[in-house]
């Protein structure tokens, strides 16, 4: 720990304590939405997040496993709270309810729940959740609507409303959520859940006040702003002054021509201990829901620099050492009501890779190329089978390749960077709670970006409805746009959807579509590509191409084309592999 980042007020050992015992009230909170949520996206798959923050809204801690996008925009909820309502209308007891992700969040399924923590009639924090919706209304099942033209297409927008006054529920208004979403028992099933993950996290803080007292704790959140603040400006001063750039684009704006990429570009000056993010040269915002709102776009700029520099902890702290400029009206500041369902697996990821790339530039052994996609995919319908006999929403996401990194081998499969805290849903349970069969979830050969160090390996499912048909929708990039590799590392395969693979109606949908109907018996094929690759292919070491050729990650052909390097089948049924080293230093002096 770094005691020059302290004032003095607090000791060292007391400050770790508290640090972490904040931290251990977020993951308990967490917990406590694992354990007691209905939804597969939330037991299951973990997408969700929680956090303190102080009476001003600013963020004191998250926790160990958070999802980092909703994290990076829980900040901006409670301020949003504070504006919307007033303080004179937060009380003991309150739990407010919002997903308006142009007041302070995410895209419109991620709901949040903010609970004021009150001490002897004095406000002095709150604690708060993010979880994703199953399905949050709109004309089409998962409310990710490629094709709205604005917000009044997507979904139902809540602005922060009282779901809890003085402790007590107000059914009214859960009725009148649960009236416009298509699954609403699960949908009141993950509502209660989070309001007994405030709850949860009221009472923890309020124990922690009890036993260290007010002016302590109150102490502990401003020295941990100062904290992540300090460390991430002496990060900064060690890089050498200059502005840095670059420039991805978002695949293209559904409701365009479909053949222009949406540009986002990032400039990052740094000046002595601190930065400046522009995204100025952005392109203009767009029909299409491709948009990001300021606090999704501020989120992913902390979320790619937290990255950078893992030690620093998250907090207000980070906010407050980087100034963003964004001006409104652009893809990465977009106005109410343009559209914003498909932020996460566009705007978003791509504001991420722009910055990961800067870094590239100043920092290259922390940063990686550009990683593979997660793609927000839903299918929802009626489920006809017997005991089941009602509509179903099922949100599926898949790990793809992270970039390939110049400061150490390779790459992993993992969720992406932004969701890191989710996990994937087993095969097993999704067949039970939904009306689907699965034949194929697997890594894919060759998809990984070619380099001397590669990227992470691309995954791909196959699945088909068992019973009865339904509608499809997805949203997101890399479909179109490269997965880059850095100084001469090579593309990576990108995000793609297949309907009726193999079958007589087969249809590349690609990833930004809505409404798509589709029928029982056909199968989907549904794939995140990799990782871009990092330096030359042909300087890879042959006995690390002979690895992954006998992983399975590398086919014989690619080895030979992609890395020049022969290697030969000694015993297929003992999966007996070697190099040709002959043959591989012709392919290489050639």
């Amino acid at each position: 720990m770094n005691t020059d980042a302290l004032t003095g007020r607090i000791d060292p050992i007391t400050f770790e304590v508290l640090r972490n015992a904040f931290m251990s009230i977020v993951d308990e909170m967490g917990l406590m939405l694992e354990r007691v949520g209905h939804s597969l996206v939330v037991s299951e798959g973990r997408d969700f997040s929680a956090a303190i923050c102080d009476a001003d809204g600013r963020m004191v801690a998250e926790g160990k496993e958070d999802l980092p996008a909703h994290v990076g925009t829980l900040p901006h909820t409670v301020k949003a709270v504070i504006s919307w309502i007033g303080r004179e209308g937060i009380h003991e007891g309150d739990i407010f309810i919002m997903n308006d992700a142009f007041l302070g969040g995410t895209h419109c399924q991620d709901v949040r729940t903010i609970m004021p923590v009150f001490r002897e009639g004095k406000l002095l924090a709150f604690v708060q959740n993010s979880a994703h919706w199953s399905d949050a209304g709109g004309p089409v099942p998962g409310s990710f609507h490629a094709e709205a033209e604005s917000t009044y297409g997507e979904a139902l927008y809540i602005p922060p409303i009282h779901l809890v006054r003085e402790g007590e529920l107000d059914d009214e208004v859960l009725r009148f959520i649960l009236r416009n979403v298509r699954v609403p028992e699960t949908t009141q099933g993950d509502a209660l859940a989070q309001i007994a993950s405030c709850r949860t996290g009221e009472a923890r803080l309020q124990a922690m006040l009890d036993k260290y007292g007010v002016d302590l704790i109150t102490s502990q959140i401003d020295e941990l702003i100062l904290y992540s603040e300090s460390l991430l400006r002496a990060e900064f001063a060690k890089i050498p002054d200059g502005t840095y750039s670059f420039e991805d684009a978002v695949d293209f704006d559904p409701m365009g021509d479909r053949k222009t990429p949406v540009k986002i570009r990032t400039q990052i000056t740094i000046d002595g201990d601190r930065a400046t993010y522009d995204l100025s040269g952005s392109d203009a915002q767009t029909i299409g829901a491709v948009n990001s709102t300021r606090s999704m776009a501020q989120s992913a700029l902390v979320v790619a620099t937290k990255a950078i520099f893992p030690h620093v902890p998250a907090s207000e702290g980070i906010y407050n050492a980087i100034d963003v400029v964004n001006p409104e009206g652009l893809v990465t500041n977009a106005q109410f009501p343009r559209p914003i369902s498909g932020a996460f697996a566009t705007s978003y990821e791509v504001i991420c890779a722009c910055v990961f790339g800067c870094y590239l530039t100043m920092l290259p052994e922390r940063s990686m190329a550009c990683s593979g996609n997660m793609t927000n995919m839903v299918v929802g319908g009626y489920d006809p089978r017997e005991g089941y006999d009602q509509d179903f929403v099922m949100y599926i996401w898949k790990e793809g390749g992270y970039g390939a990194r110049p400061g150490k081998k390779d790459n992993h499969t993992a969720i992406s960077l932004y969701a890191s805290g989710t996990r994937n849903e087993p095969v097993e349970v999704q067949e039970r709670v939904y009306p689907i069969l699965t034949h194929r979830y697997e890594l894919i050969t060759d998809s990984a970006g070619a380099g001397y160090h590669r990227g992470g390996i691309g995954v791909t499912r196959d699945f088909e409805l068992t019973h009865g048909d339904a509608t499809l929708s997805v949203l997101g990039s890399r479909g179109v746009e490269p997965v880059w590799g850095w100084e001469g590392g090579l593309t990576a395969l990108g995000s793609g959807l297949i309907y009726d693979w193999g079958g007589p109606d087969e249809w590349e949908i690609g990833v930004m579509r809505s409404g798509v109907a589709v029928k029982q018996d056909r199968t989907i094929r549904f794939w995140e590509g990799g990782g871009g690759g990092w330096r030359d292919p042909k300087t890879r070491p042959p006995e690390w191409v002979l690895d992954d050729v006998i992983d399975g990650f590398v086919s014989i052909e690619k080895a030979r084309e992609l890395y020049g390097v022969e290697v030969r089948c000694v015993d297929e049924d003992a999966a007996h592999y070697e190099v040709d080293e002959q043959a591989t230093a012709r392919l290489r002096s050639g």
